[in-house]
């Protein structure tokens, strides 16, 4: 990270101005009827909608934006003309929703076709609505065939390949609706292609988590995100939910989630808004949670006043409150907000919306007329609020924000959806001091804007990095491309983009102040891989040798594990990957599944589970036990409850390892190596996972069915990579 003075140089330079007007973007968001009704109800999720969405709908290279209007004019995309304005073409488009209550459009590229489509949710009656992109300035209307056919109010989206398959996939949020047991939430879509998708809440494990703990049994998801809290290649979810329920959700690999919610970390009182990125350039994604603060810090009605989180990722899918060390917390009414370099310094600023309520009086009257925040990180980890220094004032009903690069001139710039009130385009004011770098990705087809994959540049000050997501902010969407503030850097020593199914481009050095456009390319190892389904072999090494692999590509194995019936405390094996080729040694991370499934379930109170790693040579580089008794807090060392009692989590300074006991009995291991205790060159043996049963079972019959789940062992960036395929 930079320092602090020149961070401090930084921030004075860096100002903003109202130019609604003058970029043709005036308008106002409203409703025809009150939404305080004569008996003094408050219709809360009509004053909850609205929202913005960024994207280049007709590929002319620049950020367009499409605008939900209320029910007093029809919804509104604003085509970017490239001189620092805007028309606005929704009826030319077919995408001028009228008469209704839309809520957090997205745009996406659903079909794989080249052509970012339109997602609308809706509350109040209003459905959900999705355009296909026909490529000529217009849209069809194809929601009918989608499936979503949802009564539920809709109040944002977020899409993403969970399950890998190359396609996109899509979560919903439904503030306030109730959940009943055995019921679908509605929550997660799988894509089925030909703009078809399936409900698939139920199976990947989601309804159960939200109906577990639900607060007045309400599904009370507000923001919805995909991002890969782990970085092992599949994307998790980030759920910012009212009233305590926001969730971690990790994304098991096998079409599950699990919940990875740390009670004591996870504390929001009442998630609305969220910004997802790398706040602190290590290398990890970053959760930051806009909530209610209340500068009387008294609780007047149902909602919480402790203020915003931020939660600092740790890298193995768990986070750390780190809200008072970075300054962030006292934010008022929180709605809309994102991470963005707006100085162009090298480390991302936060911003959020704020204000609520029906009229300017009790009970909500001191958060009618909040203005937004403006922190400015310092390059330490902390930031200082300077909204009203920077000139972006705005006291505003602001629902969705969106920072995007509205002229090209490499910073970035503001956009506000207001609840019930004019809308409010803040140009950025940044000079050319401090250099850019903004990164597009074209990715094979389905998923053709690379959603899911990592950008990485280097300078003599750091690395940064950013994901590509097509995400919420709350209603709101910034466009899913990589920009990044170099400072005062004077190159760019190397730019790595690692591609969501696998494979990765090197360049470097690279030109600074730029727009680079960065292609994926097939290659003879497919989507940026080569996959055998042959056990450990020469076919791997193959494809390392002759270029398919290695630095020009990350190799693909998948290893259908074999497993004979076992008798008691036998050990199980099964070698992974060896990888050759690679052209210079790396020091990596193994990162290894293990799942076993006798036919009678184990008990953990009575049976422990010693799981380790070990070479070639049977020499082992890695031990974890968990002893008889060790679900048993009272008896465990060492370890901690990762969720429910039923999953633990270990860390040294070497390693890391989540053993999870499922409801079936299956026992699930995931051990992580870290700190270089791997090296891998050429002369690398094949490691091998072990587990065991310990003590001795009473009976062979309770492993007599043992067996490993099917591995992906890949190489990425000099790490070994395995994961579980089925």
């Amino acid at each position: 990270m930079l320092g602090g003075l020149c961070h401090v140089a930084h921030a004075q330079s860096l100002s903003f101005t109202d130019e609604t007007t003058a970029a043709h973007v005036p308008y106002a968001h409203g409703y025809t009827v009150p939404l305080l009704h004569p008996n003094g109800a408050f219709d809360e999720p009509r004053a909850i909608a609205g929202g913005v969405a960024t994207g280049d709908y007709n590929n002319d290279g620049q950020i367009d934006l499409y605008a939900v209007h209320g029910d007093i004019g029809p919804n509104l995309l604003f085509r970017n003309l490239g001189d620092g304005t805007f028309e606005e073409v929704a009826a030319t488009a077919d995408v001028d929703l009228d008469g209704v209550s839309s809520s957090g459009p997205i745009f996406a590229d659903i079909d794989g076709d080249g052509f970012l489509d339109l997602f609308v949710g809706g509350v109040g009656g209003t459905p959900v609505t999705v355009f296909r992109n026909e490529g000529d300035n217009t849209f069809e209307d194809v929601t009918l065939t989608t499936g979503f056919a949802t009564g539920k109010n809709t109040f944002g989206a977020a899409f993403g390949d969970y399950d890998r398959d190359g396609d996109l996939d899509a979560v919903l949020s439904h503030w306030a609706t109730p959940l009943v047991t055995g019921v679908t939430s509605e929550t997660l879509w799988r894509n089925d292609g030909a703009f078809s998708f399936t409900d698939v809440s139920l199976e990947s494990g989601i309804t159960a988590v939200l109906f577990g703990d639900a607060f007045l049994g309400l599904d009370l998801t507000f923001t919805p995100n995909f991002v890969d809290i782990d970085s092992d290649g599949w994307l998790d979810l980030l759920l910012a939910n009212d009233f305590k329920q926001s969730k971690v959700l990790h994304n098991e690999g096998d079409g599950t989630f699990a919940d990875y919610t740390a009670p004591g970390v996870i504390t929001d009182e009442n998630g609305m808004g969220a910004a997802i990125g790398d706040y602190d350039n290590d290398g990890v994604l970053d959760w930051f949670v806009s909530s209610i603060w209340d500068p009387s810090g008294s609780t007047i009605e149902n909602w919480g006043v402790t203020g915003n989180r931020l939660y600092r990722g740790l890298g193995d899918g768990t986070f750390e409150d780190v809200t008072d060390a970075a300054g962030v917390r006292e934010g008022v009414w929180g709605w809309g907000a994102t991470f963005a370099d707006f100085d162009n310094d090298g480390d991302l600023d936060l911003f959020h919306t704020n204000g609520w309520g029906a009229v300017a009086g009790p009970p909500t009257g001191d958060f009618f007329a909040d203005p937004a925040r403006f922190f400015v990180s310092d390059g330490e980890g902390a930031f200082t609020e300077q909204s009203a220094f920077l000139g972006v004032v705005d006291t505003g009903h602001g629902r969705g924000v969106v920072a995007f690069d509205q002229e090209r001139d490499g910073d970035l710039d503001l956009f506000i959806s207001n609840n019930r009130g004019p809308s409010r385009f803040f140009r950025n004011a940044l000079g050319t001091d401090e250099s850019y770098l903004t990164v597009r990705l074209h990715g094979l087809t389905p998923n053709t804007q690379a959603i899911g994959a990592r950008v990485y540049a280097t300078t003599r000050a750091g690395t940064q990095m950013r994901e590509i997501r097509a995400g919420s902010n709350f209603e709101s969407q910034d466009p899913a491309e990589a920009h990044f503030g170099l400072g005062a850097a004077s190159e760019i020593t190397q730019l790595r983009v690692l591609w969501p199914l696998g494979g990765f481009t090197d360049l470097g050095p690279v030109a600074m102040d730029q727009i680079l456009d960065i292609a994926q390319t097939a290659s003879s190892c497919g989507n940026g891989t080569t996959e055998t389904t042959a056990a450990y072999s020469e076919e791997c090494d193959l494809g390392a040798e002759n270029g398919t692999g290695g630095s020009a590509c990350q190799v693909n194995c998948l290893l259908p594990a074999s497993v004979p019936p076992c008798t008691a405390n036998a050990t199980l094996d099964q070698p992974r990957l060896r990888v050759t080729g690679l052209g210079k040694p790396g020091r990596g991370r193994a990162r290894i599944r293990g799942y076993v499934q006798p036919d009678v379930a184990i008990d953990p109170v009575a049976s422990g589970l010693h799981a380790f790693v070990v070479d070639g040579a049977g020499a082992a580089l890695l031990q974890i036990l968990l002893p008889g008794g060790a679900w048993n807090p009272v008896l465990r060392s060492g370890w901690r409850a990762a969720r429910n009692g039923t999953s633990f989590h270990y860390r040294s300074p070497s390693a890391s390892a989540r053993l999870t006991l499922k409801p079936s009995g299956r026992v699930r291991v995931r051990i992580i190596q870290k700190n270089g205790s791997y090296a891998i060159d050429s002369s690398d043996e094949p490691l091998t996972l072990s587990l065991q049963l310990d003590p001795l079972a009473e009976t062979p019959a309770e492993c007599a069915a043992a067996s490993f789940s099917t591995y992906d062992c890949v190489v990425r960036s000099s790490r070994l990579r395995c994961r579980d395929s089925n």
